[in-house]
């Protein structure tokens, strides 16, 4: 194999980690079988090999497999599904045959139960991928573009040019979009950009590399590569003639015995003498009146199907499916070697398949961890441990509390009412580059949902002359970002997240409602002029539903049902509230026309059950205006209908010194929250604990 007769140096270390990550947490020679499967249950590794083996027995030649997913099942058909009852299972597979990009349907219940997908004999639907391509395979395409370039005279010469052994760089790959159309073929040929890294170890022997692999870039190198014809395009490199941004610096390294630490703190303890108070059964989850199916997605990461709440009239709907839709983090430099950086993290490597361990303080103390099954690049399952933890906690507040002073002093009479609150926690944590990405789903006593996702990580920084403001170079340096240490600027760049909310309120008939809060014109006698009130309105179109939040035209944003009210007469709503984030750029750029998702806050759309990514399908190397804006061409009615809602939240990361080493976590968050739902406080009837 080449990889084994790499050196063993810092690039041969670095590389074979990079190369085994997966396979030191993964546990192949998986059986399963699919006896009391739910239609969103996570594929089984019988099923993994089953849509594996239908593919490569259709194909001539070798075939890659990039996705294995569930394919969203007839939504009716899943919905008259009961417990005994065989669920429609079908995978949804892209792979490349002959380096060209293909998508497939297979039946894996050997049976064609709808009729709108299968030609009735077992064999698959293929077609091929169009305006776009799909996300590239960490194990099959990356990995050994990595490994190769180190044998590469080409890309050794350049490197030494630079005075650096071999041996002490690494390159990591970049997608690049639409760019560089004058080059390469963007159509046909699957492509990446790698810079580079000076990985030299700071210990005392220098065996190992650094701990802080992203903070010392090797700036103005790049290596366009085809991944397609496995050969290197052009090397690149803005500092040819010398006077480079040095790359020697301090590596920043930030590991146990790196740093010098504060005073410990005393333990605090959380404890779970009696144990969990949810149940699982299968990817079914119960806890404190709520219900879910839980399931893993290699794009997606955790996802949420049939979202309710268990009542004394039995199980009632709040959202039919809860998942990720879309990343997308663009930067902003014009600098040759930084413009084409944006990057739709979830279409073009996968939420799910960068799914890392969870380990030490990523889970408190009690919290249950799962594995979950991915597949190998041949369609091989393999189970990876820890990447998922489940844990009750208490928020540090509350769920409710009064205390009555009018009272103070009378006999047998309380003053005081608190009861304390517990909240169920869903988290997986991807690590895409540089960044970590939690994902929570967080359940509380009052019928919320919170989905919050927290970013943490190692900044992205861009090598410069400037040590300080004081240099001469400074200003020119940091046009574009901020000094996070000497010769490191960290680059501005947004992130946005989009989920789609498959919201059934109660059934599936659904409105969507804008409550604007305006002022209200009063009577001229009236004693005050200044009220306000809500005016609802009702979009009935697709494109009328667009809604772009802003502070001076507040609104209570509302998915209700048609034809079921609360004890007082209101439709049984669930309220959307979320952050208000926007593009700051013209809608023209050529990385936001792929990302158009992010024009619009909220957009709400007719449920169709192919439509689930915000930014298309194949959003590497896309065509501008996939996605969403395809979704509402046909503006279809949106009232009394099923009807999906897809929000996007992130942040404009202007970065400054406290970033670095590490990002602190930060923290974004959708929240979904009843409104009318229930006759009253649902966490009312909590026990007292003291």
């Amino acid at each position: 194999m080449r990889i084994l007769a790499l050196p063993i140096t810092l690039i041969g270390i670095a590389a074979l980690g990079y190369a085994l990550f997966f396979s030191a947490t993964q546990r192949g020679g998986l059986s399963s079988n699919n006896i009391g499967l739910s239609p969103w249950d996570s594929l089984t590794a019988a099923e993994y090999n089953k849509a594996a083996d239908t593919i490569k027995a259709t194909q001539d030649g070798d075939v890659l497999f990039i996705r294995i997913s569930l394919k969203q099942p007839d939504k009716a058909t899943a919905l008259a599904w009961q417990p005994g009852d065989t669920a429609q299972r079908e995978a949804e597979v892209t792979f490349l045959q002959d380096k060209k990009p293909y998508l497939a349907i297979v039946d894996l219940n050997g049976v064609d139960l709808t009729g709108d997908n299968l030609t009735g004999d077992g064999a698959p639907q293929v077609s091929a991928m169009r305006g776009g391509h799909p996300m590239y395979s960490n194990k099959g395409e990356l990995e050994p573009v990595i490994l190769g370039l180190a044998e590469d005279p080409a890309y050794v010469a350049a490197i030494q040019k630079r005075g650096i052994d071999p041996s002490e760089a690494l390159c990591l790959p970049r997608t690049i979009g639409r760019f560089y159309r004058d080059r390469v073929n963007v159509i046909r040929d699957r492509l990446v950009r790698l810079d580079c890294f000076y990985i030299k170890g700071t210990g005392a022997l220098g065996i190992l590399p650094t701990t802080n692999l992203f903070a010392r870039p090797i700036e103005g190198l790049a290596i366009m590569y085809n991944v397609s014809r496995d050969k290197i395009v052009e090397i690149t490199d803005s500092y040819a003639e010398g006077d480079a941004p040095p790359h020697d610096v301090s590596a920043e390294e930030y590991h146990a015995g790196a740093l010098r630490y504060r005073a410990a703190v005393k333990p605090v303890a959380t404890s779970r003498p009696q144990g969990v108070n949810f149940k699982q059964k299968g990817s079914l989850i119960e806890w404190q009146d709520w219900q879910f199916r839980l399931r893993f997605d290699a794009r997606q990461g955790t996802i949420l199907n049939r979202v309710g709440h268990n009542g004394p009239d039995g199980f009632r709907s709040v959202a039919y499916e809860i998942a990720m839709s879309e990343m997308f983090v663009p930067y902003f430099d014009n600098d040759p070697n930084w413009f084409y950086r944006a990057y739709f993290d979830m279409g073009e490597y996968g939420f799910g398949n960068m799914a890392t361990p969870l380990l030490g303080t990523d889970c408190p103390t009690g919290a249950v961890f799962q594995s979950v099954i991915l597949h190998l690049p041949d369609g091989t399952p393999f189970e990876a441990d820890n990447r998922i933890c489940i844990f009750e906690h208490d928020p540090g507040h509350p769920a409710w509390r009064h205390y009555e002073p009018i009272y103070e002093g009378i006999p047998g009479l309380a003053t005081h009412h608190s009861r304390a609150a517990t909240e169920l926690v869903v988290r997986m944590v991807a690590t895409i580059g540089n960044y970590d990405y939690f994902q929570d789903y967080v359940f509380t006593q009052d019928g919320r949902l919170r989905i919050r996702l927290i970013s943490t990580g190692v900044d992205a920084v861009k090598g410069v002359k400037s040590a300080t403001l004081a240099d001469p170079t400074a200003k020119a340096d940091t046009k574009t970002g901020v000094l996070v240490a000497p010769h490191r600027l960290a680059v501005n760049h947004d992130h946005f997240f989009n989920y789609r909310l498959d919201m059934d309120v109660d059934g599936t008939a659904n409105n969507f409602e804008r409550h604007m809060l305006r002022a209200v014109p009063q009577a001229a006698n009236a004693p005050r002029s200044g009220i306000w009130g809500v005016v609802p309105q009702r979009p009935t179109r697709e494109r009328q539903a667009q809604t772009k939040m802003a502070a001076d035209r507040p609104a209570l944003l509302v998915f209700a049902s048609t034809d079921k009210q609360n004890a007082m007469g209101y439709p049984s709503a669930y309220q959307l509230m979320m952050p208000n984030v926007k593009s700051l750029v013209t809608q023209l750029d050529e990385t936001f026309k792929r990302g158009y998702f992010v024009q619009n806050n909220l957009w709400v759309t007719r449920f169709k059950r192919n439509e689930i990514f915000a930014a298309g399908l194949q959003t590497n190397q896309s065509v501008p205006y996939l996605g969403l804006p395809e979704y509402i061409a046909d503006n279809e009615r949106i009232d009394g209908t099923d009807i999906v809602g897809w929000a996007t939240i992130g942040f404009h990361h202007a970065p400054m010194a406290e970033d670095w080493p590490v990002m602190p976590a930060k923290i974004d968050e959708i929240i979904l929250k009843p409104r009318n739902f229930f006759d009253r406080n649902p966490a009312i009837n909590i026990r007292p604990t003291r």
